[in-house]
C-alpha cells in the first residue's frame, strides 16, 4: 500500500505531462485493488494500459504477474521477449523470463536465464542492486546472493548492508552477523548503526538462536591479534542487552584498561546493573572504579553508588539487622564528611536521611539533613525536588500530614511538566488516599496515568483501580478506609499494626472484594521480615482464589521472585514464570519473567 501511496502521489505531481492525460489516476488504484483481490483477469488489462504508457517497470512486472498467474504463459513469454529486445542492458527481464519457466516446471530453462542474468550484469552498483532486487522479488535468493558477491568482485561496493539483509530473510544469521562485523571492523564509526540493527533480532529471538551465534562469533574475534577494540564493546553491549551484567563488566573492565579510559562505560553499566538489581555487579563495578582512586573522573560517583547498592540491600530486605543498618549509617557520614555535601553527594544525603528516618528512628536528624542540603547555593531543581520528596516522607513518617502535603506540592508546583513533578503529584495523591481523601485521591491519581514515566503511571493505575474498585457502593467505605490505614502503618514501617489491621480487616469483613489487596499487603509485610512460608500462602491464595482479579499476574511474579532471589529455588520460581506467560500473556510482567525463565532454564542446561 505504500508503493501505491509514492505511485499515486507522483502521479498527480506530474499532472500536467503527457502521462497523466493518458491515465487517470483511479487506473491505477483500481488495477492495485484488482490484483490485491486476485482479479487478475480485470488487472491485467488496467495493468497493460497502464505499462504501455510509462517506462516504469514496476507496472510491467505487476501485468506479467497476472498473466502467469491466469496460466497464460505463451502471451507472458511474448511479452518478456519484447522487453528483453527493448531493454538489452537489463539483465533483470532474464530473471522474469527465468520465473516464466520456472512455473511451468522447465527448470533447466529457468536456471539458464538466471545464469545469463548474472553473466549480463554491468560492473557498476545500479545494475548489481538492480539485478540482486529483480531475484529477491522471485524470491530466488541464492541467485541475489551470487549477484551480490559477483558486484563485490568487479564494482567498489562490497554491499554488505544488502548481502546481511537478504541473509537475515533466510534466517541465515551466521552470515549476516559477518557481514555486518566485517562491515563494522573496516567502518568502526559504524558500531551504534551495526548495534541497532542486531538489536532489532535479539529483541525476536525465542529460542536464542540469533544471541548465541552473534555471542559466539563476537568472542571468535575479539580473540584474534589486533581485533578492533569495537568487537569488546560490542559484546559489553550484548551482555547488557542480555541482561548479564557480571559478564558484561569483565569486558568493560578490559576496554577500560586497554585504552586507559576515563570508567564512563564502567560506570553506566554500575549504574544499569543496580536499577536492574544486580548488586553484586554493581558492587564490583563501583569498586573497580573507587581503586582508581581520586584520578578517577568517577571517584565521588563510585562512592556514592557504592553506598547507595548497600541501602537499597535494606530498602528491598536484603539485610534487615540493626547492627548492618547502623554500620552503614556511620559509612555515610564518613563518606559525606570526607566528600562533603555538595551536588554530586545528593544522594547520599536522600539515602541517609531515609535510613534515619525509616530504619533508625530518627527523623529530626533527617529533616536537619535534608534541609541543609536545600540551603546549597545554586541547587538544581532536579536535585532540588527529590530532597523535598523525600523530606515530605519524612513528615509522613512522623504522622504530619498536613506540612507533609504543602512540601509535596511546592516540589510539584516547582516541577510542573516534568517527570519530577509527576513524581511529587504522586506522592501527594498517596498522601490523599493515607488520610482516606479517596474521591480527590482517584482524581490525581487518574490524571498521572498518562504520564511518561512508567513508574509513576503503573503506580497511578494500581491506587486508582484499587479506590474504583473498592468504594464503589459502599457508603460507608469501612473495609477501604481500614485498608488504606494499614498501607500508611507499611509506609511509615509499622508492619505489626499493618498486619494487625489487615487481620480486623478480613475478619470484619469476610469475602469483601477488598481481600485479595489485603492478602497482597500481608505477604508484602511478610517478604519484608523474611518470613517466606508465610507470604507463599498469602500469594498463593490470590493466585488461585482471585486468578482473574488485578493482582493476580502481580502475585504470580513476585512469588516466583521470591523463590528465585530469597530461597534459591529455582525450579520454583522457573515454574511460576512459565504459569505467568501462559495464564497472563498481556501482563506488564511477562516481559521480565520470560527473561528470568530462559535464565534458569540456561544455567539448568
Amino acid at each position: 500500500m505504500k508503493q501505491l501511496l509514492l505511485i499515486t502521489v507522483l502521479f498527480f505531481f506530474f499532472g500536467q505531462t503527457g502521462f497523466a492525460q493518458k491515465i487517470a489516476g483511479n487506473d491505477i488504484r483500481l488495477a492495485y485493488q484488482y490484483y490485491q483481490n486476485k482479479d487478475y483477469d480485470k488487472a491485467e488489462i488496467l495493468f497493460k494500459k497502464i505499462s504501455e504508457h510509462t517506462s516504469a517497470k514496476i507496472y510491467y512486472t505487476y501485468y506479467v504477474n497476472c498473466l502467469i498467474e491466469q496460466g497464460k504463459f505463451d502471451i507472458a513469454e511474448k511479452s518478456v521477449k519484447k522487453q528483453i529486445r527493448t531493454h538489452r542492458n537489463d539483465p533483470s527481464y532474464y530473471v522474469d523470463f527465468g520465473y516464466l519457466y520456472k512455473k511451468q516446471n522447465h527448470f533447466e530453462d529457468a536456471e539458464k536465464n538466471y545464469e545469463k542474468a548474472l553473466h549480463k550484469v554491468m560492473n557498476n552498483s545500479v545494475s548489481v542492486r538492480s539485478l540482486a532486487s529483480a531475484f529477491i522479488q522471485r524470491r530466488e535468493y541464492d541467485y541475489a546472493e551470487k549477484t551480490y558477491l559477483k558486484g563485490r568482485k568487479i564494482t567498489n561496493d562490497d554491499f554488505r548492508s544488502e548481502l546481511a539483509n537478504l541473509y537475515a530473510v533466510q534466517r541465515k544469521y551466521d552470515k549476516m552477523i559477518n557481514e555486518y562485523l566485517d562491515w563494522l571492523e573496516e567502518a568502526p564509526r559504524n558500531l551504534t548503526t551495526v548495534e541497532n540493527r542486531m538489536q532489532y533480532f535479539i529483541n525476536r529471538d525465542i529460542n536464542d538462536e540469533f544471541s548465541d551465534i552473534l555471542r559466539k562469533e563476537l568472542l571468535k574475534r575479539i580473540q584474534k591479534m589486533n581485533s578492533s577494540i569495537n568487537f569488546n564493546r560490542m559484546l559489553v553491549w550484548y551482555f547488557m542487552q542480555r541482561k548479564e551484567f557480571a559478564q558484561a563488566l569483565i569486558q568493560a573492565e578490559a576496554i577500560d584498561k586497554r585504552i586507559h579510559a576515563s570508567g564512563k562505560q564502567v560506570f553506566d553499566l554500575a549504574e544499569t546493573a543496580k536499577s536492574n538489581k544486580d548488586y553484586n555487579t554493581a558492587l564490583n563495578a563501583y569498586n573497580y572504579l573507587i581503586e582508581k582512586g581520586h584520578r578517577s573522573s568517577f571517584f565521588i560517583e563510585a562512592n556514592v553508588g557504592k553506598l547507595n547498592v548497600s541501602y537499597l540491600k535494606i530498602i528491598n530486605g536484603d539485610v534487615i539487622s540493626s547492627e548492618d543498618i547502623e554500620s552503614l549509617e556511620k559509612e555515610y557520614m564518613q563518606t559525606l564528611k570526607s566528600l562533603g555535601v555538595g551536588f554530586n553527594t545528593i544522594q547520599s544525603v536522600i539515602d541517609l536521611a531515609h535510613l534515619k528516618t525509616f530504619y533508625l528512628n530518627k527523623p529530626k536528624e533527617a529533616e536537619d539533613l535534608l534541609n541543609s542540603a536545600l540551603e546549597l547555593q545554586g541547587l538544581d531543581s532536579r536535585l532540588a525536588v527529590r530532597c523535598e520528596t523525600e523530606l515530605g516522607d519524612v513528615l509522613v513518617y512522623e504522622n504530619n500530614l498536613d506540612l507533609a502535603a504543602l512540601t509535596y506540592a511546592k516540589a510539584e508546583i516547582e516541577n510542573k511538566g516534568n517527570l519530577y513533578g509527576d513524581f511529587a503529584k504522586l506522592k501527594k495523591a498517596k498522601l490523599a488516599y493515607y488520610a482516606q481523601n479517596f474521591r480527590w485521591a482517584k482524581a490525581q491519581f487518574d490524571a498521572l496515568k498518562e504520564s511518561t514515566s512508567k513508574p509513576v503511571a503503573n503506580d497511578a493505575l494500581f491506587y486508582s483501580l484499587l479506590i474504583d474498585e473498592n468504594t464503589e457502593g459502599d457508603s460507608l467505605q469501612q473495609a477501604m478506609k481500614l485498608y488504606s490505614q494499614a498501607d500508611l502503618y507499611v509506609f511509615r514501617q509499622k508492619k505489626d499494626s499493618a498486619s494487625a489491621l489487615i487481620d480486623t480487616l478480613l475478619k470484619k469483613f469476610p469475602g469483601h472484594q477488598i481481600t485479595d489487596e489485603a492478602y497482597y499487603l500481608k505477604a508484602k509485610i511478610f517478604v519484608s521480615e523474611k518470613k517466606y512460608s508465610e507470604a507463599e500462602s498469602y500469594y498463593k491464595k490470590i493466585i488461585t482464589e482471585y486468578a482473574y482479579d488485578i493482582l493476580a499476574d502481580r502475585a504470580m511474579f513476585d512469588l516466583g521472585l521470591m523463590y528465585e532471589q530469597k530461597l534459591n529455588d529455582k525450579e520454583q520460581a522457573a515454574e511460576f514464570y512459565k504459569r505467568l506467560m501462559l495464564e497472563h500473556p498481556d501482563s506488564i510482567f511477562v516481559t521480565e519473567a520470560r527473561r528470568r525463565f530462559r535464565k534458569i532454564r540456561e544455567a539448568d542446561s
